[in-house]
């Protein structure tokens, strides 16, 4: 029988076949009959490494990442802020001010409250492992100290990062206004990120270090031997068996603080933008003066505690999750321990690479968008200089660690199976990254998709939106499986979690450009509250760039938590006896769990994946309408009316212009399609639908059929919503007439019942009203109506228009000729037997929906839709106009930018 000792494969068991069992003080203390030699096995590496030894790296970097951090802040401190000289400079020192006294008070509230709970469960974990100690009896004290460390640490690398985001903040959008200002503001908004990042990292892996040598003073060698005196395979493979196991306290207490500020920050940087939102639309003239609206600053605060303190916290969790995980599964193998901490000191030399390296063009390019590519390409830059510096740290850790390393334990090459995982993951991370990027980007397809589908409203740009969403975790997915996939079979468990840690290597990357958001949000915000001239392009790009950062982080973290939550799971299963490398397992098993791990990766992809095209299949009948707008805008913009103007094949605009009109049949050819491929003949028969009346109805060709389509399509377009908004927005201009409509209501219903069509017949003020709006703001104001006189028509000065001739009216000029006062809201003249004007109004020169054999035929539900809106919104709402509206023409006449406030009416 063999002893399977580490999942390289490397085993010990006697010739002979027979069990070979391994006294534990001999192989770590004493002479051994294995070894051949005088040296004893404490004297030979790698039993001669220590505790000390195994997190030196971690301690010399770390203290290293703190002093760089401390001497950043010290020159990001001293870099200028606003000029006090001037008013804008004064008003943005005030912002900062402001904002980090929010930060505190936020803080403040979270401190106590994690402080609340932190001592509740720093007494259980003292009385849990007291009373179950796993070695000794200052078990209980030593995960409890160590729990309550990580909590006070992590509130104070939580203060750190807000205080410096508002610090940071003035001093970027200062240095957006210097000539060539691009660079400058990136420089230092990056500067502030790389300073929590320093920090952060610093003091987690510093503390994380000397805990675990905490936790070690005093342990025998033998103290976690799993199966008493016989094979210990952490003790045969190094003179010391640590225990990182109970290192857990430590991680216990920043997943305490990650949970509370997560929760507590979210909820009140939601509940402060909302807050801020309403009083934009509810009270414009207050919003851009922060001295008048506090909700103001607790957005910017809200923004500052989710993305630098939130974040933060959730990519150091993760970063600590999988070195824990690690150190499990190495299973006291001193090489294999110390190689987590040393691969994580990468990140403090490779962050400071990259530092170096963020930097964009000064020229004065003339486009936001080109500020902002511009930026996005210096950030890459520092990305793949840190990912590279990785790969170079890796590789001296792993020569340095395995160097002379026993054949019979694995030899050197061990150590170079890991370094391959380690290598995977970073390649890895730089895959989802630029996938995520390619879904957020704001010149790329996708994000461009969505913005499209803003053109028919926010319910369709939701819709767009979330199917993107989902579609993009589909490369982020494969990535992960084939990183899973690849390390369990080179290198099992352990190879996994090494490729989790490879991955996470550029966390200090990752958190400086998560804690650029806030930087970048309340630079462009504070800029335009001051009223800088000359700067909001710039500092509007650095918003860009900063929120295209905060996706990316985010969607980046989750990739990692996915990793970090496979490696604890492993971890968990081999201390639980579950995993494939207990005695007697072989390393076929281990390497199999990789394909496992990869298969829940796509088990839980699938149904997302799916959804997403689901979704996306929902949007496609709105990006129908969306190609049908676009195309009529085209139409109406190149103005077609005259026939003969289609055959200037010359004239650019105009083959633009004929070709959206192919484009119209063409659209209305797949609604027909897609009409015939979802019904049946005999369904088609019997629908009452006018789409099967069309169908059914014989036409000279396909063509003519689909400009029938085409006509649906344009008849009624948004002409009842802009019609009830013309309505709202008179009516808030002028009270008095909102009163007296109110008490003829008030009059038919007293009750507020549901209006029926039969309330509505005795309401005659209400369809003055209306009749007033459509002679103000007909629905079709541009488009001209055409009619031909049955009789020559004498227009004086000897003109004649003849019998027969075609002539176009346009009627928002039109119904403002021959009456009084034409451009006044006044619903009286449509009801005052007295009023000079009624005759002219009532000979057919007002016909909203048209006349005749051709009237609208959708007349009487829009006349029943208008009237009861308008009478549900009058009885019960007060209206305020808090923003005039212009005029859009868009198909129909649309009351661009116009903002009602409505209060519940006072009775």
């Amino acid at each position: 029988m063999n002893v399977l000792l580490g999942q390289s494969g490397a085993l010990l068991g006697s010739k002979s076949g027979s069990p070979l069992y391994v006294n534990l003080g001999n192989v770590c203390s004493g002479s051994n009959p294995i070894w051949s030699g005088t040296k004893t096995w404490g004297d030979v590496y790698p039993c001669n490494l220590n505790a000390g030894s195994i997190v030196s790296a971690g301690v010399l970097f770390s203290l290293t990442a703190v002093v760089v951090g401390a001497v950043l802040h010290m020159l990001l401190l001293r870099w200028p802020k606003g000029d006090e000289t001037q008013a804008w400079g004064a008003r943005m020192n005030k912002l900062s001010t402001l904002i980090k006294r929010g930060g505190a008070a936020l803080f403040s509230s979270m401190a106590m409250y994690t402080m609340g709970l932190a001592i509740f469960v720093f007494l259980l974990i003292l009385v849990i492992f007291s009373s179950r100690a796993a070695s000794d009896a200052t078990d209980g004290i030593r995960v409890a100290a160590g729990y309550i460390i990580a909590v006070v640490l992590c509130l104070g690398i939580v203060l750190i990062s807000v205080n410096n985001a508002g610090e940071a903040f003035t001093r970027a959008a200062r240095s957006a206004m210097q000539m060539g200002g691009v660079s400058g503001s990136l420089r230092t908004a990056y500067s502030s990120g790389s300073v929590s990042g320093m920090l952060t990292i610093g003091f987690v892996l510093f503390f994380m270090c000397v805990y675990y040598l905490f936790m070690s003073l005093g342990r025998s060698r033998d103290a976690y031997s799993q199966y008493g005196n016989k094979c210990n395979l952490a003790g045969v493979f190094c003179g010391q068996t640590l225990g990182w196991r109970e290192t857990t306290g430590f991680v216990y207490g920043v997943t305490t603080v990650t949970i509370m500020v997560r929760g507590m920050a979210g909820i009140f940087a939601k509940a402060a933008e909302v807050g801020s939102e309403l009083i934009f639309k509810l009270e414009p003239d207050q919003a851009a003066d922060p001295s008048r609206n506090p909700a103001s600053i607790a957005d910017q605060t809200g923004a500052v505690s989710v993305d630098a303190a939130a974040m933060l916290m959730d990519l150091i969790e993760t970063v600590l999750f999988i070195v824990f995980a690690a150190e499990v599964l190495a299973q006291g193998h001193a090489p294999r321990m110390a190689l987590p901490i040393w691969c994580m000191s990468a990140t403090v030399v490779s962050g400071l690479a990259a530092y170096g390296f963020v930097r964009c063009s000064n020229a004065q390019v003339a486009t936001v968008g080109e500020r902002y590519r511009n930026m996005m390409w210096g950030l890459r830059i520092a990305l793949y200089v840190c990912a590279i510096v990785n790969i170079f740290v890796f590789a001296i850790a792993t020569g340095i660690l395995y160097r002379g390393y026993p054949s019979r334990f694995g030899g050197e090459k061990e150590g170079w199976y890991f370094f391959s995982c380690l290598l995977l993951g970073d390649i890895a991370s730089l895959f989802v990254w630029e996938a995520n990027s390619y879904f957020t980007a704001t010149a790329t397809s996708p994000t461009r998709s969505v913005a499209a589908a803003g053109i028919t409203g926010a319910a369709t740009m939701f819709i767009q939106g979330t199917g993107v969403g989902l579609i993009s975790l589909l490369p982020t997915g494969l990535v992960l499986m084939l990183l899973i996939i690849s390390c369990g079979a080179i290198a099992g468990q352990y190879g996994i979690a090494m490729g989790a840690l490879g991955f996470v290597s550029v966390a200090w990357f990752v958190v400086a450009v998560a804690c650029l958001a806030p930087v970048t949000y309340n630079a462009d915000e504070s800029c335009n509250q001051s009223e800088t001239a000359g700067v909001r392009e710039t500092t509007v790009s650095l918003f860009l760039c900063g929120e295209s950062c905060a996706s990316e982080s985010r969607a980046w973290s989750s990739a990692a938590a996915v990793l970090a939550g496979f490696s604890i799971l492993a971890a968990f299963k081999q201390e639980a006896g579950l995993g494939a490398l207990m005695m007697g397992g072989t390393e076929s098993d281990s390497a199999s769990e990789g394909i496992m791990f990869a298969c829940a990766v796509a088990g839980a992809l699938t149904p997302l994946f799916v959804a997403g095209i689901n979704v996306l299949a929902i949007g496609k009948g709105p990006a129908l309408l969306r190609r049908f707008k676009m195309a009529t805008m085209e139409i109406f913009s190149k103005r077609l009316a005259n026939p003969l103007r289609k055959y200037r094949f010359w004239d650019a605009e105009m083959k633009a212009a004929v070709a959206a009109c192919g484009e119209l049949m063409d659209i209305a050819g797949e609604i027909v399609q897609r009409y015939k491929e979802r019904n049946t003949e005999e369904q088609i028969r019997q629908d009452t639908g006018i789409m099967a009346h069309i169908l059914r109805t014989p036409y000279p060709s396909d063509k003519a059929r689909n400009a029938d389509v085409v006509t649906m399509l344009l008849a009624g377009h948004d002409t009842t919503g802009f019609s009830v908004a013309w309505i709202l927005v008179e009516l808030a201009r002028n009270p008095n007439i909102l009163r007296k409509l109110r008490a003829e209501l008030d009059a038919v219903n007293p009750k507020m019942l549901p209006w029926t069509l039969e309330m509505l017949k005795n309401t005659p003020y209400q369809d003055s009203v209306i009749k007033e709006t459509f002679r103000l703001w007909p629905a079709s104001a541009l488009g001209p109506t055409l009619r031909s006189p049955d009789r020559d028509i004498d227009i004086g000065g000897g003109k004649v228009l003849p019998k027969g001739c075609i002539i176009a009216c346009v009627p928002k000029p039109a119904l403002r000729m021959g009456i009084a006062d034409p451009d006044s809201f006044i619903p009286e003249r449509w009801s005052d037997p007295g009023n000079p004007d009624l005759e002219a109004l009532e000979q057919m020169s007002h016909m909203p929906f048209g006349a005749g054999k051709r009237v609208c035929i959708g007349q009487n539900l829009a006349n029943a839709e208008i009237r009861m809106a308008i009478a549900s919104i009058v009885q019960r709402f007060d209206m305020t106009l808090a923003h005039e509206p212009t005029t859009d023409f868009f198909g129909s006449l649309k009351p661009g930018g116009a903002k009602i406030k409505p209060t519940f009416r006072e009775y």
